[in-house]
């Protein structure tokens, strides 16, 4: 009679096995070798440590949670880089990435991939290469991992939770380590490419890597390059959800007392005061009324706006669409096209037994192209009656209402679509000691390094409107011969006006447009020094076992310098869209750490092992000496069970962006609480402050792991943590400042200024603030199983490995302690869902492997502090307006992937993967109900859903 433990373990091998059997019985055939061949080598499993500690101990489990991706999945995945795979575990959420990043234009972040744990922030995520800092490639510090040598990745270590105490200032939420097989030996390639269904985004990626021993051994060479290309997606409208135009729009029936809400979710929202080719922006209730709704199409064209039944200026749902929306069959991306070039080369050399130096060095560059809305005027400017484009018709009925001039918007047409272009460049040199001694009667280990790194950013914003020149050459009037010039030529006749028509499309010459437009642009140069030294050893023994220590000291230097174009320099004001001014400053850190590892039992009656994991580490800023601290205890009653639980204290000082970020504006708006909510066009101009204090974070975890001996190659995890910081450096929306404003707050008014030049346009000056508090909480999941095919399917050979991880975002609340404001809570939103989710099942019999993934979140709203109601709604108010419909579905994406391996060693690789099987459209997530994103975003969230669709990838790999 079998044992009630075998039974449980084939049953749960059974049921796991079947989803693997059934995507895999096209690889039965490969599986079974002939009968007079030797059977196929079993992969081999690779047996790694992890500690999330700079203590070195074998054996030792952390406290801390980690998590590991081995190069196989890594591999199996086939992604073009190796952050879109790493960007799918479910305690990464927020980061960001090409998609997320494409249009952020003063920023110039266009292409890069970060990551941010926990949703916490990637700026509070500390990104480590071989367990050595990696100096940013933008202003705020953030590393973008895909210029890192992918084909040398070994594994990615994700450590979740504070780990300041470890591993130094900005590990606030945790690390995110990838580290290198140093000592790879062969050559090895990859070419690949791949599409998506709709056959965009076409791209290729090429990498080659090799490395050998020198010197009898004692020394050892790698390089490794890549180049790849990614054509980008600019007009994504033959994608269904592209061309619907949902977005929010005010309801123009809403009062206070109707019971009705305030806000409309709604397709087919464009713009009711302007078009491509400019139309007269009267409002219902103005003098110029009976004028509303006159457009001008191509050649100067006049004809009638169709409104739509629901209009609440500057934008309406319905009506005519064709002429006046900036999402179909114009250039707006949602994905920039990217060039990137990386080279990485080390040399390392045994001086002498157990001692080693090296030398390592990275160049990349980064090229990125994308394009937008045309940056435009929805109802904020004026022509005046005598006009000398204005139509001959239009003139005299201006004149009889008895007006000098009337209201206007267009989207200028005739200049083309906006965009930016960025151009990164990388230069990282690191030289090192790695070596061991003997001391105090034990050995020790000391590893230093000096690290330098420089990173370039030529941002460039392509086709902006220069402002002032626009806006004299609008204001056109007839000559005293006839000829049509500006009216500031008549009494400045060597100003060098160019007149601008804004009466219809293709109306313009090119000497008029190149008057109105130009590229402004900044330079910016970022460098990092870092000199490190660690030490660790066992001193003594105490009852229990070593007593394991490691110390180390670290100085880090940041500085940041540039220049942007004459006009930008004078005022960032000068452009409709610009690259902004550049980022100029400096700061440094030093700090000495303490961590220590002390057995406190081991192989008695009531534990198999108890270890307590303390550190400390004292670091000095520019504003002052800071303590972080981290206690944690790792706990195994018994083998196959292990308690895990940690405190820590962590800090993080202001980064470069934070403090002295240069002026950048971007184009926004607010619902204005003393006009009833009415949708106001806004500048958000945007820099650093000097004056910042940095953010302190307290981290609570606690869970158990599992390894059951009866289940041999199952193991899983639970761990629940609490994070809370304080002085949370962060900024307001403008809609917050606007309601700060309206509460009464007159710090808040000061931010507020009517724009100059402009009609019914306010700049809004937004600054990062030290906050009062954020704090989230959640619950990680993790779990994996292998086993043998042989166990369940005798003769089949091969093995099934099932990995789960899932996270739950209970809770994320922020409080900026300003009166007025209230805390707002972000966990269950659509920028954090109450869960992500990943599943994988992936058979492998040595020639063959099938993996198939499920990734996901859940549903949420689009904003917690709104209220969803159709009827009987509360009066809106400016903290809680009410909407009709806030809810957003969850998602769930299928991938498949397929490897064969073929050659005498297998040397060779075929693969071919597919991500969002079932080309999943991605969630509406609404712009609006004001501002540019009402009438040109389209209603998705890059962050969480895929919004590219069916992607197809397939490529070849060998190693020698």
């Amino acid at each position: 009679m079998r044992n009630a433990r075998t039974d449980l373990g084939i049953w749960l091998k059974a049921s796991v096995c079947v989803a693997a059997f059934m995507m895999s019985n096209a690889a039965v055939a490969q599986s079974l070798a002939p009968a007079d061949q030797e059977p196929a080598d079993e992969p081999a499993i690779e047996e790694i440590t992890v500690t999330g500690t700079r203590v070195v101990r074998d054996g030792y489990n952390s406290p801390t949670p980690v998590s590991v991706v081995g190069a196989d999945e890594i591999a199996r995945s086939a992604t073009p880089n190796i952050a879109d795979y790493v960007n799918t575990m479910p305690a990464v959420s927020g980061s960001s990435t090409p998609r997320t990043t494409s249009n952020q234009v003063g920023a110039g972040r266009q292409g890069i991939n970060s990551m941010n744990l926990r949703g916490i922030g990637e700026v509070r995520t500390l990104t480590l290469l071989d367990g050595r800092r990696v100096g940013g490639m933008v202003n705020n510090g953030v590393v973008d991992v895909s210029e890192l040598p992918q084909q040398l990745i070994s594994r990615v270590d994700v450590v979740t939770g504070g780990a300041s105490a470890s591993y130094g200032s900005d590990a606030l939420s945790g690390v995110v380590n990838f580290v290198l097989d140093t000592k790879f030996t062969g050559f090895k390639g990859e070419v690949s490419g791949g599409i998506t269904s709709y056959g965009d985004n076409e791209n290729w990626k090429v990498a080659l890597s090799y490395g050998t021993d020198f010197a009898n051994g004692r020394g050892h060479i790698l390089l490794s390059g890549e180049a790849s290309h990614e054509e980008g997606i600019y007009d994504p409208t033959n994608r269904g959800w592209a061309t619907e135009g949902w977005a929010y729009i005010n309801n123009p029936a809403y009062t206070g007392t109707n019971g009705q809400p305030r806000v409309l979710l709604r397709p087919n929202v464009a713009l009711s005061t302007a078009t491509l080719g400019g139309a007269i922006s009267c409002s219902a209730t103005s003098a110029c009324s009976s004028l509303r709704g006159i457009a001008f199409g191509p050649g100067g064209t006049m004809y009638n706006l169709n409104l739509g039944p629901i209009v609440s200026d500057p934008i309406m749902s319905g009506g005519t669409v064709g002429d006046n929306s900036l999402r179909n069959g114009v250039d707006n991306s949602i994905l920039p096209e990217q060039n990137r070039r990386n080279l990485f080369g080390r040399v390392s050399f045994d001086v002498a037994d157990d001692w080693n130096v090296y030398a390592e060095g990275m160049v990349s560059h980064l090229d990125t192209d994308t394009r937008y809305y045309y940056g435009g005027f929805a109802n904020n400017l004026t022509v005046q009656a005598d006009n000398a484009y204005m139509p001959s018709a239009l003139s005299p009925q201006i004149t009889a209402l008895g007006l000098t001039s009337v209201p206007f918007g267009t989207m200028k047409g005739d200049n083309g679509a906006s965009g930016a272009h960025a151009r990164h460049g990388y230069f990282r040199a690191v030289a090192g000691i790695d070596g061991k001694f003997e001391a105090l009667g034990s050995e020790w280990t000391i590893n230093a390094y000096y690290e330098y790194a420089r990173a370039t950013l030529h941002n460039k914003a392509t086709n902006a409107t220069y402002l002032p020149n626009f806006m004299r050459a609008i204001d056109a009037v007839e000559g005293s011969n006839g000829s049509v010039v500006c009216r500031s030529t008549l009494t400045n006749p060597g100003d060098g006006c160019i007149p601008y028509n804004l009466f219809g499309i293709g109306v313009n010459s090119q000497a008029a447009i190149d008057y109105v437009t130009g590229d402004p642009y900044r330079k910016d140069v970022y460098k990092q020094n870092v000199v490190s030294i660690n030490f660790a050893g066992e001193p003594f023994d105490i009852w229990a076992g070593p007593v394991s220590v490691a110390f180390g000291a670290e100085h880090r230097t940041e500085s940041a310098n540039g220049f942007a174009d004459a006009i930008t320099t004078i005022s960032t004001g000068n452009w409709d869209t610009t690259g902004g001014l550049p980022t100029i400053g400096d700061y440094k850190v030093s700090d000495v750490y303490f961590e220590t590892v002390i057995p406190l039992a081991m192989d008695v009656a009531w534990a198999r092992s108890l270890n307590l994991n303390a550190a400390v580490r004292a670091v000095k800023y520019d504003t002052g000496t800071f303590a972080t601290w981290k206690i944690g205890a790792e706990y195994a009653p018994f083998d196959g069970l292990r308690v895990r639980g940690i405190v820590s204290r962590d800090v993080r000082e202001a980064n470069l962006a934070d403090r002295y970020a240069g002026f950048f504006q971007a184009q926004s708006s607010f619902q204005d609480p003393n006009n009833n909510g009415a949708a106001t066009t806004a500048r958000s101009l945007a820099s650093g402050n000097p004056n910042l204090d940095p953010e302190i974070g307290k981290t609570y975890s606690v869970g158990v792991v599992v390894q059951p001996g009866f289940l041999r190659g199952f193991n899983a995890s639970v761990d629940f943590y609490k994070v809370d910081v304080s002085g949370a450096i962060g900024s307001l929306t403008i809609q917050q400042i606007v309601n700060l404003c309206y509460a009464g707050n007159q710090d808040a008014c000061g931010l507020i200024i009517a724009t100059p030049g402009a009609t019914n346009q306010y700049d809004v000056y937004v600054q990062p603030l030290n906050l009062a508090s954020e704090s989230t909480k959640g619950l990680d999941f993790e779990a994996s199983y292998r086993f043998d095919m042989d166990d369940v399917l005798p003769g089949m050979g091969g093995g099934v490995t099932f990995r789960a991880l899932a996270t739950h975002y209970i809770k994320y609340t922020i409080d900026s302690g300003i009166p007025g404001s209230i805390p707002t809570e972000r966990a269950g939103t659509v920028n954090l869902p109450d869960w992500r989710y990943a599943f994988s099942v992936n058979y492998d019999n040595g020639p063959f492997s099938l993996t198939g993934t499920a990734r996901g979140i859940s549903g949420g709203v689009i904003n917690n502090e709104y209220i969803e109601c159709t009827t009987g709604c509360p009066t809106s108010t400016g903290n809680n307006p009410t909407y009709d419909n806030i809810t957003v579905p969850g998602a769930t994406y299928f991938d498949l992937a397929a490897t064969f391996r073929f050659g005498q060693e297998r040397q060779y690789e075929l693969f071919f993967n597919v991500r969002n099987l079932t080309n999943k459209d991605p969630a509406i997530v609404a712009a609006g109900p004001t501002g540019y994103g009402s009438w040109t975003n389209f209603p998705i969230s890059a962050g969480q859903y895929d919004t590219l669709g069916r992607v197809f990838r397939a490529g070849f790999r060998f190693k020698m």
